[in-house]
């Protein structure tokens, strides 16, 4: 083998390294950029979702004709999912001119493999142009020394003939790759244009949200001695069913206590249906099957009244129409009660924890009944252009209940 043909066997064998090597750096990075993209879309699919149920939950609000503040807690629920859907949008943008910017560096970086690939077939041609008298195939095997150096010889000059047509096929399939990131990467900026536009529309339907919101909380305003009657009375309805689910597990603490000399067990059953329910703690169904938090758990500002602080023993989820309420875990049915202004409750028991569904208008349980997960308890009251399931968490211990976030147990919308 001469020289030159060793030289150009080095040279081809480094050029696939680098190929190689480039290819799976960027695979690497587009991977990682992809799946990022990936997550982004789902969570804008899933915010563009809610906004639409939004929609609909306020335009059958406003067949009442009148600003409620029911209206209002949609509406900021809505404003918020704008707002976070405006954020994804830009977490998306940046993401796209992450990717468009590697696609340009491996267009760039092709480039120049093509450049040093035709650069290496074009001294492959020389050095063959140079040499073509002493390559003469005939004389060059019959001038060799014996039989073994005629077919050394023939090897070559079959393998130097192999490594051209290999140069041509790599030239030809890397300008293939190259025109293919050019076509991915026009396709990209189409995507980034598409996206910033729907940003742009996203923007101007939050700015109008917030002229409705303006508009409802003065609508609201005129009517604030009105409406805090209203709080005042549903202050009272909220702890008459705080004291009578305190007083409920009290009772059953006390009636478990005097089965064990004073002492409060679980059953093993109990514990096993305990320790199953905090294992799914973020990952519980939810109690209705569409819906948006319209009131959080916890102290929290009154939408319209200023000065009013509501505390909330669990969370309000704005649904649909006489929609069926849920149990979000197996457990036994332990009281059913009524109070005016929350219509029927629903406590059921889920050995150390308890779940309370409130504001139904009617019940499919009775006491003592077992039910599964997702399984129908209820139909929640609708009236007033407002469909509400209120939910509530208890922890019980020896001491007595403690309400928990139910946002913290029920998976994530």
């Amino acid at each position: 083998m001469t020289l030159n043909s060793l030289y150009l066997k080095t040279m081809s064998a480094a050029g696939i390294k680098y190929a190689i090597a480039l290819l799976a750096s960027l695979l690497l990075a587009l991977t990682v950029v992809g799946q990022s993209k990936d997550d982004l879309q789902k969570q804008r699919d899933e915010l563009n979702k809610q906004i639409s149920y939004t929609k609909k939950l306020i335009a059958e609000s406003e067949k009442t004709q009148q600003s409620t503040n029911q209206q209002l807690l949609v509406l900021n629920k809505q404003i918020n999912l704008r707002q976070r859907l405006i954020r994804n949008m830009s977490s998306e943008i940046d993401e796209i001119e992450k990717d468009i910017t590697h696609k340009q560096e491996e267009i760039v970086q092709l480039e120049e493999q093509i450049t040093d690939l035709k650069e290496e077939y074009a001294h492959m041609l020389r050095v063959n142009y140079e040499n073509r008298r002493a390559q003469d195939k005939v004389m060059y095997i019959f001038a060799s020394d014996s039989f073994y150096q005629a077919y050394k010889r023939m090897k070559m000059m079959t393998y130097y003939t192999e490594i051209r047509q290999r140069q041509v096929e790599t030239i030809k399939s890397t300008q293939d790759e190259l025109n293919g990131a050019i076509a991915q990467l026009e396709g990209t900026r189409q995507e980034k244009q598409s996206l910033v536009s729907a940003q742009e529309e996203e923007s101007s339907k939050l700015e109008s949200d917030k002229k409705t919101r303006q508009k409802t909380l003065s609508s609201l305003k005129e009517r604030e001695s009105e409406l805090r009657k209203q709080q005042q009375q549903q202050e009272e309805e909220r702890q008459k069913l705080n004291k009578a689910i305190q007083r409920i597990i009290e009772e059953e603490l006390r009636a478990e206590k005097n089965k064990n000399n004073g002492v409060y067990s679980l059953t093993p059953e109990g514990k096993i249906i305990s320790a199953n329910f905090e294992k799914n703690k973020g990952s519980l169904p939810w109690p209705v099957l569409r819906g948006v938090v319209t009131m959080k758990f916890g102290e929290q500002p009154h939408p319209s009244i200023p000065g009013i602080v509501i505390t909330n023993n669990g969370v309000d989820i704005t649904t649909d129409k006489d929609a069926s309420v849920l149990a979000v875990f197996e457990g036994e049915v332990t009281q059913l009660f009524s109070l005016p202004g929350a219509g029927y409750n629903v406590i059921i028991s889920h050995g150390a924890y308890r779940t309370v569904y409130t504001n139904l208008k009617a019940v499919k349980v009775k006491k003592g009944d077992t039910v599964s997960a997702s399984e129908p308890i209820g139909t929640v009251i609708s009236e007033g252009g407002k469909s509400i399931a209120h939910i509530e968490v208890w922890k019980v211990t020896s001491t007595g209940g403690t309400p928990q976030n139910p946002e913290y147990w029920l998976s994530k919308k």
